[in-house]
This record gives C-alpha cells, sequence and structure tokens, in this order.
C-alpha cells in the first residue's frame, strides 16, 4: 500500500497549474489553502496543524537557528504536520533538505509523483 502524501504548496502549484490535475492525489494543509486558494477545490482533505504539530516546528526551529540556518515558521509547521502524521511530504522546496539534517527520519520527497 502506497504511503499517503502531504503536499506543500510548491508541489500543488506544480500539480495544479502545469499538470492540470482535477484532484490532488494526498493531503494539503491549512497553510497551502490560504497561500494557493485554487487548492481547496481540488483538494481531497485539508489537515489543521496541532499543539503537537507546534512544539515539533519551535523544537526544529531552535535547532536550525544554533546552526544558523532557520527556515520559515510555516514551512516547519507543515514538515511537523507530516512528521507527526506518517505521511511523505512533496515538495519542489530544496530548503526542507535541512530539516532531514536534523530529523532523518522525516520522509521528504522532491519530485512529483505524477
Amino acid at each position: 500500500m502506497e504511503a499517503l502524501k502531504l503536499y506543500d504548496t510548491s508541489a500543488v502549484i506544480e500539480l495544479i497549474v502545469k499538470k492540470k490535475v482535477d484532484v490532488i492525489p494526498g493531503l494539503i494543509t491549512i497553510f497551502t489553502a490560504i497561500e494557493y486558494p485554487p487548492s481547496v477545490t481540488k483538494a481531497v482533505e485539508i489537515l489543521y496543524p496541532t499543539k503537537d504539530d507546534y512544539a515539533l516546528a519551535i523544537k526544529w526551529q531552535v535547532e536550525l537557528r544554533k546552526r544558523g540556518t532557520p527556515l520559515p515558521a510555516v514551512d516547519l509547521v507543515i514538515a511537523a504536520m507530516a512528521y507527526n502524521n506518517g505521511l511523505e511530504l512533496i515538495t519542489l522546496d530544496k530548503h526542507f533538505t535541512i530539516i532531514q539534517e536534523i530529523e532523518p527520519k522525516i520522509r521528504i520527497s522532491y519530485t512529483i509523483p505524477i
């Protein structure tokens, strides 16, 4: 059985604008819905962050700031949501690789699986 996927805004825009999909083949976050409203009509499910997601994003940001490589808050929360829900994060934004340095178990794909 294929793992469920969480699509970041960059991947969603690629799917909708360039690949012309009718349905996003996975979940999106409320942040993607806000950043790119056309995604709402093509989403199967919209995932909302929990306190645990915010806590993990803060933990990661503390470590990233120590290293001098902080990330945008929304991207950290999206990554935490993927990790905490056992989802593979699909994104075209390469800066997520920094998270893999501090959390090697996070599953991130930098290509669109369609």
